[in-house]
């Protein structure tokens, strides 16, 4: 009997880590892009070395980000890596909508809408992993448009696109 009252609690437990994990990666999710969507409109573009975003997002996401911002021809992305937009207007940020997290290989994936034009929404998946104890954004892929900006693909980068 006793076994089994240590297993229920431990399963409970389990239980309640993994609520809290996938609670923290939507808030982790949803106060970035409180804070991503704000800066985006300013100029000049958000500071992938800012405190803010070394909070948010992970290392070796943003070293390719800065990577790219250096290439002689600054628009080899076609948008922006985190709304898949060129522009953002201040009257969509309340639009945005963070779903529920699910596991991914280790990691979690949480899906978000970002309002766009004429009242629209458009679907990302954005991928984290636990990293310097947190949560934090490796990877934004377009769901709406079924689309992955390859900000990894070394190949691509060493010809500048």
């Amino acid at each position: 009997m006793r076994i089994f009252i240590l297993l229920a609690i431990g399963l409970l437990t389990a239980c309640s880590s993994a609520t809290d994990s996938n609670k923290l990666a939507v808030k982790k999710t949803a106060d970035f892009y409180a804070y991503y969507l704000n800066v985006f409109m300013q100029y000049p573009p958000p500071d992938y070395q800012s405190p803010e975003m070394q909070c948010y997002v992970a290392k070796d996401t943003l070293n390719h980000l800065i990577m790219i911002r250096k290439t002689p021809e600054e628009e080899i992305l076609e948008a922006d890596y985190f709304t898949y937009t060129q522009d953002y207007d201040p009257a969509w940020i309340s639009a945005f909508k963070a779903g529920p997290a699910r596991d991914y290989l280790g990691g979690k994936i949480v899906d978000v809408w970002i309002g766009i034009d004429s009242g629209k929404h458009r679907h990302l998946e954005t991928y984290l992993r636990w990293e310097a104890g947190a949560w934090k954004i490796y990877r934004v892929r377009d769901v709406s448009n079924n689309y992955e900006s390859p900000i990894f693909d070394a190949g691509r980068l060493q010809r500048g696109w």
